[in-house]
């Protein structure tokens, strides 16, 4: 019953408060141009849905302690309860569970990310994880106590923090396996969306060499393309642009086309503005896009006709070129040159099209005629961080909680060990010493929260990844680090915040005058 009320309290609250964060979102982009079409949307079924999520699962969640405290006779809650360890019945049923989830779950996780199959990845990747969390109660009060060698610096307040953070192992691991949750999510979505980026940018680039590629001016009316080059490269956005001349064209036959322009490439400007960063110009070879006859190519330049051994590309997104010091005959007055762009990573759909039209505006031809894959790659990225945006929000309110649940352990500690403090007090220790023990505790147990859930949150997203987009692109992690260091140090700090309270009830208990209580001392002793 005390559940029930709870859990629908604050379920109620909960709805409360999302309605009006919602609003203030929709009146904000409500101001933003072309946003004026959002408007708030309350569904009944999100407001049911809310209440009865929120009460049903305080419920269910009170219904495992109170069936735990039930099930123990009169005469059996008198004596000390044994927590899980591998030394008891308890802890080798667990271990040996855990052990068995875990390597199945790592099976069919290994085994669905190198067939490249999502369904049978997600299986493994929940089935692994609840392995993990089955043994957590056994393996993180150790890592705890051994993190707590690092805090021996500190002085007592660090020594009296490493005992006490494993003073209750199943406490201790209920509290750091829920923030380990939390971390582990954040850290997959930032894993394998770095991942992701990386595998999509790679495969992109072998698609697309280029950013942006637009033919030059012909004709009398034709500027300067010198100039026109000076002005694309001074443009916001874009980070190198190179100006290739055509130096011959390809019999018919030797492209898909049936004959073709091929240019002059320095091996400077290949490495400015192509992505692929294989595709690199050799002398003595020609270069020809995807589909084109294989063998000797057959160049028609401006001193006669050479043959060239030919790469057959890819892509088709690319015209053909050699080295510019292949052919020296000079370039061809009857065929437009090609304007080459490469446009930073950071620049939006938006700024690409911006810089498309000021491309076809200095090169004076239509805008039609630049083309690339900026656009896509733009908008793929923009996906990728809304999305990551959106998650990494979502799941840190779950690591919040989690802090909550390390505010409410240091809680229970201090009250447990009110006569302990007491005496430590009376005993000479002050009252900032006695905040930093609870504060150096509850470092210890968010931080060790925080490395296990990053190092699974790498391995799962990458996985992920794998098992996603394997099929289409070579899958190689790319680990956040930044972003990854920015959690633990949330984390840490989270932890550090979540002491503030508790310490500061301990901080207001009273030093024992004269002689403590002998139950303080059997307490403190023990």
């Amino acid at each position: 019953m005390e559940a029930l009320a709870v859990g629908f309290f604050a379920s109620v609250l909960g709805v409360a408060a999302a309605v009006g964060v919602m609003s203030g979102l929709v009146a904000w982009a409500a101001t933003q141009p072309g946003q004026t079409f959002a408007t708030l949307a309350v569904p009944p079924s999100a407001v049911i849905a809310g209440l009865l999520a929120g009460t049903l699962l305080t419920v269910i969640a009170a219904l495992v302690p109170a069936k735990a405290a039930t099930a123990v006779a009169p005469l059996a809650a008198l004596r000390p309860a044994d927590d899980a360890s591998v030394r008891n019945r308890r802890g080798k049923v667990r271990l040996v569970l855990g052990a068995v989830v875990l390597a199945g779950g790592s099976a069919l996780l290994a085994f669905g990310s190198a067939s490249v199959s999502l369904e049978v990845a997600l299986l493994g990747g929940a089935a692994s994880f609840i392995g993990v969390l089955l043994c957590s109660s056994l393996f993180i009060p150790a890592v705890v106590s051994w993190a707590g060698r690092l805090a021996s610096p500190a002085g007592v307040p660090g020594k009296l923090a490493a005992v006490n953070a494993t003073r209750n192992p199943a406490r201790t691991s209920a509290t750091a396996a829920a923030l380990l949750i939390g971390v582990t999510l954040v850290s997959l979505m930032m894993t394998g969306a770095s991942t992701a980026r990386q595998a999509f940018n790679s495969t992109l680039a072998e698609t697309y060499p280029v950013d942006l590629a637009a033919p030059t001016a012909v004709g009398p009316d034709a500027g300067d393309a010198q100039q026109a080059l000076d002005k694309i490269r001074a443009l916001d956005g874009v980070s190198a642009a190179a100006l290739l001349q055509p130096v011959g064209r390809l019999a018919d036959g030797s492209a898909p086309d049936g004959g073709g322009a091929i240019y002059a490439l320095g091996s400077a400007d290949a490495s400015a503005v192509l992505r692929d960063a294989k595709l690199r110009p050799a002398p003595g070879k020609a270069y020809l896009p995807e589909d084109s006859p294989t063998g000797p190519a057959s160049i028609t330049t401006a001193a006669g006709t050479v043959t060239l051994d030919a790469t057959v590309l890819t892509t088709r997104h690319i015209p053909s070129f050699v080295a510019d010091s292949t052919i020296t005959a000079g370039p061809l007055t009857e065929a437009p040159g090609m304007v080459w762009v490469k446009v930073a990573d950071s620049v939006s759909g938006e700024q690409v099209q911006a810089i498309q039209k000021n491309i076809a505006a200095a090169l004076g031809v239509p805008e039609r005629t630049v083309s690339g894959a900026a656009i896509e790659r733009a908008t793929f990225n923009s996906i990728i961080d809304v999305l990551l945006l959106v998650v990494t929000g979502l799941l840190g309110i779950a690591v919040v909680i989690a802090l909550i649940g390390v505010a409410n352990t240091l809680s229970l500690s201090v009250l447990e060990r009110t006569r302990e403090n007491s005496l430590l007090r009376a005993l000479g220790l002050t009252k900032g010493q006695l905040r930093g023990m609870l504060a150096i505790e509850a470092v210890l147990v968010a931080g060790v929260a925080a490395v296990l859930g990053g190092g699974l949150g790498i391995v799962y997203g990458w996985l992920g990844a794998q098992a996603t987009l394997g099929g289409m692109a070579d899958v190689i992690p790319s680990v956040p680090w930044g972003q990854l260091a920015a959690v633990f140090g949330v984390a840490v700090v989270a932890g550090l915040l979540a002491s503030v309270v508790p310490a500061r009830r301990a901080a207001r208990l009273p030093r024992w005058r004269g002689s403590p209580p002998p139950d303080a001392l059997s307490h403190h002793h023990a």
